[in-house]
């Protein structure tokens, strides 16, 4: 209490710019610190951990032949972490056409042992927009909505009827890579954040988690064994169909796709890192 009155007295000491500094720092480092200081007083039922990375399927001419590619890159780091390719003649291939994607990875875990019902989890980043699809494994029942409940500013808000007790799931938030989005990476290199300023349910009042950055291989290594548990599975693939001598396919005038600059080439150990 005394250390108490001696700040406060040294702080009404102080100037007016001093004193709106002071202020200032405080309110800038608060959000910071929040969540690890309501998990002191309030135990932690859900953990949430987050990575993000970009997923190409490209096309690109080579002369005679066409290249078709899918990559996945950590947006962190810009390394490559898978890059399939395959060169066919032009006009002799059939495939999906070329886009890519921003695609944010939540891990929710409930480390409790009860059932969480009526989980919501509001997600804020620029590479969320109109075009956002909320995607998860066909067993889990979610909904996604870009509406805010009340009193909390605007952010995507994903909500989960039930995560079962001792259980764990991935959420994809996929976004179409625009030429807004492009830009904001590629050409003025702006950082995509995360953030979670809030998880809520039935068990327990909204509240400010802390985040992990999880590594983006483990991540989707963790959506793979989840995925293949509950059926159905989480991993992209090139697809490219050869068509015969009589059928004509894809021919140069498509190829009006504009390629994400080249991703690095990183080793296993840093591609995922955050």
């Amino acid at each position: 209490m005394e250390t108490l009155k001696k700040g406060w007295a040294w702080f009404w000491r102080q100037s007016v710019l001093s004193k709106v500094a002071i202020v200032g720092l405080i309110a800038a480092f608060v959000p910071f610190v929040l969540p690890t200081v309501v998990a002191w007083f309030r135990p932690t039922m859900i953990h949430v951990g987050v990575s993000f990375y970009t997923y190409e399927r490209g096309v690109q001419s080579q002369g005679m032949n066409t290249l078709y590619f899918f990559e996945r890159r950590n947006l962190v780091s810009n390394c490559s972490i898978r890059r399939e390719e395959q060169s066919v003649p032009t006009g002799r291939a059939k495939t999906l056409d070329p886009q890519s994607w921003v695609l944010i990875k939540l891990l929710l875990e409930n480390v409790s042992s009860r059932d969480l019902t009526n989980l919501q989890i509001g997600v804020r980043s620029p590479a969320i927009n109109q075009t956002t699809q909320l995607m998860a494994a066909p067993t889990l029942a979610l909904t996604g909505d870009k509406e805010a409940p009340p009193n909390v500013k605007p952010l995507y808000v994903i909500s989960i009827v039930t995560l079962p007790a001792e259980s764990s799931v991935v959420v994809t938030l996929k976004t179409l890579m625009d030429d807004n989005l492009r830009d904001f990476i590629y050409v003025k290199h702006r950082p995509v954040t995360i953030q979670v300023p809030h998880v809520s349910a039935e068990q327990f009042r909204p509240y400010p988690p802390i985040v992990s950055r999880t590594n983006v291989v483990k991540m989707l290594n963790r959506e793979g064994v989840l995925r293949t548990r509950n059926g159905g599975s989480s991993d992209e693939t090139l697809q490219v169909t050869i068509l015969p001598a009589t059928e004509s396919g894809r021919e140069d005038g498509d190829l009006s796709y504009r390629p994400l600059p080249r991703a690095k080439v990183c080793s296993e150990a840093e591609a995922g890192t955050w």
